[in-house]
């Protein structure tokens, strides 16, 4: 970490002197990217996937779908795709060639590695079937790589156009161009519709709009109307026509009919400093596909991450147990909140945060969440159960971070996710009540605040949540030209 010129380089940039560069990235699996401070030069679009992505992601795969077929005793229909630019920049196109090689087609490169197009793989090599996949792209992806989303999409139109058995593209395509038909839309559009598998927001847009929705907890009860919002939001088609890319079907939602019958998710961590909870963007994009296919199908379709922290030892896990690890090794583990304790209010907000981020995994896959997760929340950050003196330390430092984690706990029990134990519920009404209160902290959530004040009179508690004092406003006066 020597030789770190982030401050240096940044007044020298600021005086217009020249700033030298070199490639960045996780530092673990490329410690060229330390010391930092320097601009950052990624690669060239046009070589990914890099043939030893292709690889990777042929071997990532073949395990998947093999581990499928052992559990289910069939092979998966379709597979869903989280596209993300800067995990693509870390791992130069493993995910896109894990996409590539379900359908059962590779890519083809020139003699210096630049990707020229992809061709199919035959069904004697293949050996089984070709599995469709619906691909959502983030909107810096969107903006980084749309080479790479026209060879996806190029690749799709290639299966689609292959009327053989165990061909789920072609099926799924033909079936959607009927269903299309039905709806009044002409046949030769829908017959290009039906192979639209290539989504994002609107050009120029960024953002999945679930982050905000999922944690305004009282502005919904059903999470249908974040499903709704996150497929009208994303339902943009990105087809083998770029003069038509960033177009969306009116009266009908082409994204939910392509997303129906997904059977498994995937999204790639390839950082080792970021994980499921380090920001909001992992539930708002990959975790709303399970979300969206739950509310279209009634069920959610298995989550997977390819780990690629490793790069000599990629795998395939369990959304699951890749977000409990996460827990258990820095939210949960001592030495991470005392490093944190360290960065005073920041740390405190950076707490706080992955409780949000906590809470939307929660919303848009329940599935891949615990009751005893959120009783270790409450057992580390309200009980204190690794002495350290957080309630002390959070009242001196931010109050308000405490607090919005406790409201998170509470509303958890208000919406039926997480049912505590008599004594926690108490507990967390009169810490709640008593942060709040004491320092005159600002609640809005009517829903929670008389969910919070019902409790504490059953658990016979004479305090309360007072109602937010209306601001009085003086009329301004009307100014002119």
């Amino acid at each position: 970490m020597q030789g770190i010129a982030e401050l240096d380089n940044l007044i020298g940039f600021l005086q217009g002197r020249y700033v030298p560069f070199k490639t960045g990235g996780d530092p673990i699996r490329h410690p060229e990217s330390v010391p930092t401070g320097f601009n950052l030069q990624g690669f060239d679009p046009a070589r990914v996937p890099t043939q030893a992505a292709w690889e990777q992601g042929k071997a990532l795969t073949g395990e998947l779908i093999a581990d499928y077929y052992q559990e289910h005793g069939r092979y998966p229909d379709k597979l869903a795709f989280s596209l993300w630019s800067i995990e693509t920049m870390r791992h130069y196109g493993v995910l896109e060639s894990q996409a590539l090689y379900a359908m059962g087609v590779r890519p083809t490169w020139t003699p210096d590695g630049r990707v020229t197009g992809t061709e199919v793989i035959p069904y004697s090599e293949l050996k089984r079937p070709r599995v469709d996949v619906v691909l959502s792209a983030t909107g810096l992806y969107r903006d980084a790589f749309p080479n790479v989303m026209q060879l996806l999409a190029r690749a799709v139109q290639q299966v689609a156009e292959l009327q053989e058995q165990g061909n789920s593209i072609w099926a799924n395509s033909q079936r959607i161009a009927k269903q299309l038909v039905e709806k009044g839309v002409a046949p030769d559009e829908a017959e290009y519709l039906s192979t639209m598998r290539l989504f994002s927001n609107a050009s120029g847009d960024y953002g999945s709009g679930v982050d905000g929705a999922a944690w305004a907890s009282d502005s919904w009860e059903q999470d249908s109307k974040i499903a709704d919002l996150y497929l009208d939001k994303m339902g943009y088609f990105f087809g083998p026509d770029d003069k038509r890319w960033g177009e969306k079907l009116e009266g009908i939602n082409l994204y939910a009919q392509q997303l129906s019958g997904t059977d498994v998710a995937l999204f790639a961590r390839s950082s080792n400093l970021f994980g499921m909870l380090s920001s909001d963007d992992p539930f708002e994009y990959f975790g709303s596909l399970s979300l969206a296919v739950r509310n279209i199908d009634g069920k959610s379709p298995q989550m997977r991450i390819s780990n690629l922290r490793n790069a000599s030892s990629a795998k395939t896990e369990k959304a699951d147990q890749f977000l409990a690890k996460e827990l258990r090794t820095r939210v949960f583990h001592k030495r991470w909140i005392q490093k944190m304790q360290k960065e005073g209010y920041s740390g405190a907000v950076g707490m706080s945060s992955r409780m949000d981020n906590f809470w939307g995994w929660q919303v848009v896959d329940p599935d891949i969440i615990r009751d005893d997760q959120w009783q270790e929340y409450f057992d580390v950050y309200v009980n204190d159960k690794l002495d350290l003196e957080l309630d002390k330390w959070f009242e001196q430092t931010n109050p308000a971070a405490l607090a919005r984690m406790l409201e998170r706990m509470l509303e958890a029990n208000r919406k039926d996710y997480w049912e505590a134990d008599a004594h926690t519920l108490q507990t967390l009404v009169e810490r709640y009540i008593d942060l709040v209160n004491q320092y005159e902290l600002y609640q809005d959530n009517d829903k929670l605040r008389d969910f919070v004040n019902q409790s504490a009179s059953g658990f016979g508690l004479n305090r309360q949540l007072a109602s937010p004092m209306a601001v009085e406003t003086t009329p301004s006066e009307a100014v002119q030209g």
